[in-house]
């Protein structure tokens, strides 16, 4: 299987992803959103988006924000598969109507995440204990559009994952390994403690990202036949 990564920021990149979607067999194609970079729409390869340090609101001074909402809600609509993280979930969420906020329910280091009735049946969490641990780092957050499934919530933030069609958005980063939350506290002044946290539950956290990567590229098989 081949994978579109849509890249927004050139220091948050696959992580561990890049290593579990090789072992999985997939084939990987970066693009480039804030270069105008966009795969192709002609078919219905899955789609994984990144986060990055830029907001939502940041379309005024990065049209090429707009540019990727109004791209992706035509691939929503299309029923392409979509997984889309912290950033790029704020930008599905944007897309689909929700409105994101600028400095709001800011969260960073592990936390625990409760899955919601909808949250547990649906695939993308299918195996995953309930709460589960992921890793968040983010200082926006959004409200669920109208019509959208919510899956899990934190108590800080309750848009932690969401469903719309084939598309998921996930607040929280599971890509993530020690060496990107160390750079991330040394180039935010964060301090010590996230990644102290994050060593202390590292190999809870990896078995669920690994999970939930499967589960998207399972589900992904299915729905792009």
């Amino acid at each position: 299987m081949r994978i579109h990564t849509l890249q927004f920021d050139a220091k948050v990149g696959l992580g561990t992803f890049a290593g579990w979607l090789a072992e999985f067999g997939c084939e990987i194609a970066v693009w480039r959103c804030d270069e105008a970079s966009f795969p192709p729409a002609e078919n219905r390869e899955p789609l994984l988006l990144l986060g990055g340090y830029m907001g939502v609101n940041d379309r005024g001074r990065l049209p090429y924000l707009q540019q990727t909402c109004d791209w992706l809600a035509g691939e929503v609509a299309r029923g392409r598969p979509i997984l889309a993280i912290c950033l790029g979930s704020q930008l599905l969420a944007h897309a689909l109507g929700g409105q994101v906020y600028r400095q709001q329910r800011q969260e960073k280091g592990i936390r625990e995440i409760a899955l919601s009735a909808a949250g547990e049946a649906d695939p993308l969490f299918a195996g995953l204990p309930n709460p589960f641990i992921s890793f968040e780092w983010h200082n926006d957050s959004f409200d669920l559009p109208a019509g959208v499934h919510h899956l899990a919530a934190t108590d800080v933030c309750p848009g932690q994952a969401f469903r719309s069609g084939n598309a998921w958005g996930v607040q929280f980063h599971p890509e993530v390994d020690a060496a990107i939350v160390a750079d991330w506290c040394a180039r935010t002044g964060a301090g010590k403690e996230p990644l102290a946290d994050f060593e202390r539950r590292k190999n809870d956290y990896y078995a669920h990202s690994q999970r939930l990567l499967k589960n998207y590229l399972d589900s992904a098989s299915r729905l792009a036949r």
